[in-house]
This record gives C-alpha cells, structure tokens and sequence, in this order.
C-alpha cells in the first residue's frame, strides 16, 4: 500500500503562519514608520536608473544624487499643482454638482417606480443620503492623499539617505548572506522590477491621458481634465484601477451632464483599454513583472487594506520583489511559482 500523505511538518506550517501574521501586524500597526520607509525604498529604486545615467556622463555622485532629486521634486510638484487645481474647480463647483446628481437620481428613482413598479418610498430622502456618502467618500480619499503628503518631508529625507548610503546598505546585505553574490542578484533584480515597472507605468499614465483628454474634449464632457488626469493616474493600479477610475469618471459625467457624455467616457475609456492591454503594456512593459493576476489583485487588495491608496499603487512592486526573493532562495521556489505567473 503506498502512502499518499503529503508529509508537511505542522511545526513549520506554524512558524510560516506566525512570521507572516507577525509581519502583516508589524505593517498594520507600525503604519507611520514602516510606510514611509517602504515608499522611500521605491523611489530610490526608481531614481537609480537616473542616477546612473548621469554617472555615465561622467558627473560626480553627489552631483547624480542631486540631479536626480530635482528630477522628482519637478514631477511631483507639477502633477501636485495639475491635480490641486482641478479639485479645487471641482471644490467651486460641487454646490451645482450635488443638485444635478440629486436630479439625475430622483429621476431614476421615479422611473423606476413608474416603469418597474418598485416600491421605493422616500427615494428623495434616500438619494440625498446617497450623495452624502458619496461625498463623504471623496472627503475620505482627500484625507489619504493629504495624509501621505503630511509625511512627504520624511519620506524626501528617507530617499536622500538611501541614495546617499546605497554602498552601505547593499554591504549590509550581502553580509548577511552566505552568498554575496545571491544577494547582489536579488537587489539588483528587485530594483530593476521596481524601476522598470513604475517608469513603464508612468509612460502609459501619459499616454492615457493625452488619450482621455482628446476624446473627452472632443465629445464635450464636463471636466475633462480633470477627468483624464483621475483616470489616467487609477491606471498605476491593474485590474481595479481602471475599473475604480473609469467608473467614476462615468459616474460624475452622467450625474453632472446626462447620458450622452456619460456613454462618450465609457467609449473613450472601452478603447483606451484595449489599447492599454494590447499594445502599450507589453509594447511598454512587456513581462518584466510577470505576475500571476490572481495574486496581483489579492496583493491589491490585502495591501488597500493595510495603508489604503497608497497601498494599492505599492503593492505590485512589493509583490515582484518578493517573486525575485522567493527565486533566489533555497526552499522557496514553490512561492516564486505561485506568485509568477504560468503560461
């Protein structure tokens, strides 16, 4: 008779369960100091390749250092400034746009009632409360963004220090290995994941946008900068970002200008995407995360769950490095195959 159990030890099952809830308790409530960390590591991952590339001009480190520092403060104050100004004609205009999303739903409500004999009784009432989550909602959104702002100053610090220090802490993990020459694989890969793929990000974010704009412009949608922009940067999120993004962005259309700028987002948007998925991702990007989907979007939203937005944007990057270090080390190859993703 052949034995066919599996023989797992139910002390390693235990170790493995309790070092990654310790982990995810450590995240969760060390939220203020572990989060600005990790986004400081991503974006010295990401100005790496700069870096590089103005040493290979021949200018000195603390020049590159600097140069490329300039190069992030530039993007981030022109993107803070292009979103900051929209919301606040969004902010200047919302009065009207409450009143037209509590028309558009009060009609829904009585055509229903009249067509599809549903008893909706105090629809008036309940559509008001419906807008006032919804407004409550933004208010929530708002917050995050300022509240990831708020540490903005740590974070610039953070980035400074690891460029500055990036020979240390790489000796400083090379030296914690048996194999150096494993672990400089393992920084290396990692950071090429997280750089190639927020720059290829990055450039599909603008080709979105130039997209979305056009088409909103040409079909007279209200807002439509605004409205590229929101959609465009949703994208850095896969799967639930566009669906977050472009849901919305139908939704203020058609509460604000009626069905028809409604259904020119959603044909705007429908064409973007396919264009996103077949010709920009893997013209762009091509496999250089290689990720299994299902694990992409459990990561998306385990991670939303621990530090919300910004959660979500980090968490795919997060998850390629921990592919990367799964490939790198004895025994856990089964997790990198899990997490990759399998033709």
């Amino acid at each position: 008779m052949t034995n066919s159990k599996i023989d797992i030890s139910g002390s390693y099952l235990i170790k493995t369960l309790l070092i990654v809830g310790g982990i995810l308790a450590l995240c969760y409530i060390g939220e203020s100091l572990v989060l600005p960390l990790l986004v400081a590591a991503i974006i010295a991952a990401l100005l790496d390749k700069p870096t590089k590339k103005f040493k290979q001009w021949g200018l000195p480190n603390w020049l590159t250092i600097i140069l490329s520092l300039l190069l992030m403060i530039i993007v981030f104050f022109l993107l803070s400034w292009l979103i900051g100004s929209q919301i606040n004609n969004i902010a200047s205009d919302w009065p009207t746009i409450k009143d037209k999303a509590s028309e558009k739903l009060n009609s829904l409500s009585q055509w229903a009632n009249e067509q599809l004999n549903w008893d909706y009784e105090n629809y008036i009432e309940n559509n008001k409360r419906l807008v006032q989550r919804a407004e409550s909602f933004a208010s929530a959104f708002l917050s995050s963004v300022m509240n990831l702002l708020s540490q903005s100053l740590i974070i610039f610090v953070y980035v400074v220090l690891l460029l500055m220090q990036k020979k240390m802490f790489v000796g400083f993990f090379k030296k914690l290995s048996s194999n150096p020459s494993a672990m400089g694989s393992i920084l290396t890969d990692s950071s090429k994941i997280i750089s190639n793929y927020l720059l290829g990000k990055g450039k599909i974010m603008v080709f979105l946008f130039v997209i979305y704009y056009l088409g909103f412009r040409f079909g007279s949608v209200p807002y439509a900068l605004f409205l590229a922009i929101f959609a465009a940067l949703f994208s850095i999120i896969p799967y639930v970002g566009n669906i977050i993004g472009g849901g919305i962005a139908v939704i203020l259309s058609y509460l604000y200008a009626g069905t028809t700028p409604a259904l020119i987002v959603i044909g705007v948007i429908s064409a973007a995407q396919l264009l996103e998925n077949y010709v920009l991702t893997p013209w762009i990007i091509g496999d250089e995360t290689n990720l299994n989907p299902f694990i992409t979007v459990f990561g998306i939203i385990l991670f939303s769950m621990l530090w919300g937005m910004v959660g979500a944007i980090i968490a795919l990057p997060i998850i390629g490095v921990l592919k990367v270090i799964f490939e790198h080390t004895k025994g856990m190859e089964p997790y990198a195959y899990l997490i990759k993703k399998n033709e």
